[in-house]
């Protein structure tokens, strides 16, 4: 087992502009939680309210900048300031750059495709796909900080960010890389906001994870960013690790397109693979923080793996205070599992209310101490996608 030092991260979503700020947030399960209102153009937008990001950061947008891009520049320009070394000083490093998303790798381009459905082509359309298939969203953060290494953009639907952290790791221990900046992004979109609404499993209520009464998904948006360091590295800058990627794991159940194996035999795979990878067994976990949507099917799958291979675990459902915030959501979720290990303290699950005897067990209902410094974060995705992560904020078998 090799541990990947994390040197530093950010996080920006609908409770906090910077990672302490979205975790003390959480503490309290504050978040904007509202309606859309101009962001998206949809008969639905009355009906159902979404986790939005500050509308100071929103505005702030460069405007050669998509928002998800701006999103994560920010997360990743205060990850590097926790780490306390300035990308200019890595210039000569070989950084690789890995971004998860699903909103700017493929559905930002839906006016382009409006306006030629409806035989009304906009003069600016194709200097707009030129541009969009010349581009990913890795491609624009290494070319912002200057970078030369390896890069790549993640899209394995609301897996992305686990799998771009997870992924980064492996370009770690591999020694393709000195650092990774990594994590994943995503933006309020018309295609996710209505695509949720016509699976008939978007709430017009605050979610409720995992709780007996919960009727679905809202929709968020932010970012989450790790900058990833091998041992060399950390040494020669006299770092000092904000945590340890232990493990990492990865499976495709193809059940459904977009629904979970009721059986979790690719969450059951994914969470395997990591916890062998970490070398650790599930008595030496904190927590699990869960991928929790609220929707009736997720929920009810994640049960059924954390049973069987996570008993007695206790379980967060972040997601009460971020909303799904889509290719983001795994990043944003390993930041905070990694905020809560260095606090040593686990929120309650905002949102829930009833035990779900179908479910069998309740999430953290109070804010409680953390004895343990190991913990997992795991997503589920669209097309079977299934990935989990081990954090741990000390290097155990170091």
């Amino acid at each position: 087992m090799v541990a990947v030092a994390v040197a530093g991260a950010g996080c920006l979503c609908a409770c906090g502009n910077t990672a302490e700020d979205c975790f003390e947030r959480a503490l309290k399960g504050n978040a904007r939680f509202a309606l859309p209102n101009g962001r998206v153009k949809s008969a639905y937008t009355a009906s159902y309210p979404v986790f939005l990001v500050n509308p100071e950061i929103v505005a702030a947008r460069p405007g050669d900048q998509s928002l998800s891009l701006h999103f994560f520049l920010t997360a990743a320009r205060e990850a590097f300031l926790q780490a306390g070394i300035s990308p200019q000083l890595l210039q000569k490093k070989r950084v690789g750059v890995i971004v998860g998303t699903s909103v700017d790798a493929s559905f930002n381009c839906f006016n382009v495709y409006e306006n030629w459905r409806l035989h009304s082509p906009n003069p600016h359309d194709k200097e707009y796909l030129v541009r969009y298939f010349n581009s990913s969203t890795a491609a624009a953060v290494s070319r912002y900080f200057g970078f030369t290494g390896p890069f790549q953009t993640i899209v394995t639907a609301c897996a992305s960010g686990t799998d771009a952290v997870g992924l980064a790791k492996n370009w770690i221990i591999n020694n393709v890389c000195d650092v990774v900046l990594c994590g994943g992004t995503d933006e309020i979109n018309l295609i996710p906001y209505d695509g949720f609404i016509r699976l008939l499993i978007a709430s017009k209520d605050r979610c409720r994870p995992f709780s007996q009464d919960r009727n679905g998904i809202n929709i968020g948006e932010g970012a989450g960013a790790l900058l990833l360091v091998n041992k060399k590295l950390e040494q020669e800058f006299h770092l000092t690790p904000k945590g340890y990627v232990l493990g990492y794991g990865n499976a495709c159940d193809a059940y459904h397109p977009t629904a979970p194996d009721p059986e979790a035999k690719g969450l059951k795979k994914a969470l395997c693979f990591a916890l062998k990878e970490a070398a650790v067994s599930s008595k030496e976990l904190a927590f699990v923080n869960a991928h929790g949507t609220a929707s009736q099917a997720n929920d009810a799958a994640e049960a059924v793996a954390f049973k069987e291979l996570l008993p007695q675990v206790p379980v967060w459902g972040s997601k009460g205070v971020t909303g799904h915030t889509l290719g983001a959501a795994g990043a944003v979720e390993a930041v905070l599992t990694l905020l809560a290990l260095q606090h040593h303290t686990l929120p309650a699950t905002t949102g829930f209310t009833t035990l779900d005897p179908a479910i069998g067990f309740s999430p953290s209902t109070q804010t409680t101490s953390l004895t343990k410094n190991v913990a997992v974060s795991n997503s589920l995705a669209f097309g079977g996608c299934n990935a989990a992560l081990v954090l741990s904020t000390e290097d155990i078998h170091g």
